[in-house]
């Protein structure tokens, strides 16, 4: 029987079938379980070398007809792909973000990553000449560096990309809190004004503390997923977008001198936490449900809570008369 793990995928895939008017049996339940076990980007042949270890008895059409239920838009567990090899092959759809690929047409090694840069340009072009997309697939063809230099193909380990997905959207975040704890530490090493200096060296801590919790879910993932930490890097991200939420304190220097009172620190503080906010909310918007897109939607909400802590102090300070 299908093992607990996949009940999500395996409730799916019955719904699915209860709509088509298909019957749901031990066969196709096998066929599913194999192949969630199973990451990577898999032929009918190799899915069904693996079926038959467990049942010999259920054959390469059955295996193909499942294949292709599972890759049914309206099923969507599975995606259809070709590595330039002649063969059609299945990889994993269900609450894995989607895609691209980067194909060796001599040793048909696929490297997967996900740029919403290059998405991005593709919705503006869509949207210029008014057109209404159903699928879309962007390949890459090429000559990996191993078979260039007639070297052995080191990696061909085959990662789980929602794992993958995850481990980036953490180095993310972290990316964007080590920024804004760097922000904060020269904030209140050049600010003069006592109060202004106070309110970006309380910032330290609870950044500090963020990027501490941050790091501790990484390691727990790595921990889950053997051999992560060596997976390419799946999600390519414009690290200047990050940059560019920064404040610029030069806006407020005089003679080499920042000055910033307290009410202003504070306002500083809080704009930089609520484009972080907006910014990552944003961001996962452009994902289907996923880990990743989870941790980009946890690390909105904890910005926008860290917003609220601001503007409560700012409100105690003004209920108090301190500047």
């Amino acid at each position: 029987m299908p093992v607990k793990k996949f009940g999500k995928e395996i409730e799916h895939f019955h719904n699915f079938l209860r709509r088509k008017g298909k019957k749901k049996t031990y066969q196709k339940d096998l066929i599913l379980e194999t192949f969630l076990k199973t990451e990577g980007h898999l032929s009918v042949e190799d899915v069904y070398a693996l079926v038959k270890k467990r049942d010999k008895k259920i054959g390469v059409v059955t295996v193909f007809r499942t294949l292709l239920s599972l890759a049914e838009e309206e099923c969507g567990i599975a995606r259809k792909i070709t590595l330039g090899d002649g063969l059609t092959r299945f990889e994993h759809r269900y609450q894995h973000p989607y895609h691209h690929h980067i194909i060796c047409t001599k040793c048909h090694k696929a490297i997967e990553f996900i740029c919403p840069g290059l998405d991005t340009i593709q919705d503006e072009i869509i949207q210029k000449y008014d057109f209404t997309p159903s699928y879309h697939r962007f390949q890459t063809y090429g000559i990996c560096e191993e078979c260039r230099e007639n070297r052995h193909v080191s990696d061909n380990t085959n990662y789980d990309t929602e794992k993958i997905f995850a481990r980036d959207a953490l180095k993310m975040a972290l990316s964007m809190e080590n920024r804004c704890l760097e922000f904060f530490k020269k904030a209140a090493r050049c600010t003069v004004d006592p109060g202004g200096k106070k309110v970006f060296e309380r910032m330290i801590p609870e950044e500090e503390k963020h990027i501490s919790e941050l790091n501790s879910k990484l390691d727990d993932l790595m921990q889950q997923e053997k051999g992560l930490d060596q997976a390419p890097i799946f999600l390519h991200f414009d690290t200047g977008e990050l940059e560019r939420m920064i404040p610029d304190l030069s806006k407020h220097e005089t003679r080499g001198e920042v000055n910033l009172d307290s009410k202003a620190a504070i306002e500083m503080a809080t704009q930089l936490n609520r484009s972080a906010s907006e910014f990552f909310k944003k961001y996962a918007e452009k994902f289907t449900d996923t880990l990743g897109k989870r941790i980009f939607m946890n690390f909105a909400v904890q910005e926008e809570n860290h917003c609220d802590l601001i503007r409560q102090r700012m409100e105690s300070r003004q209920l108090s008369g301190v500047q």
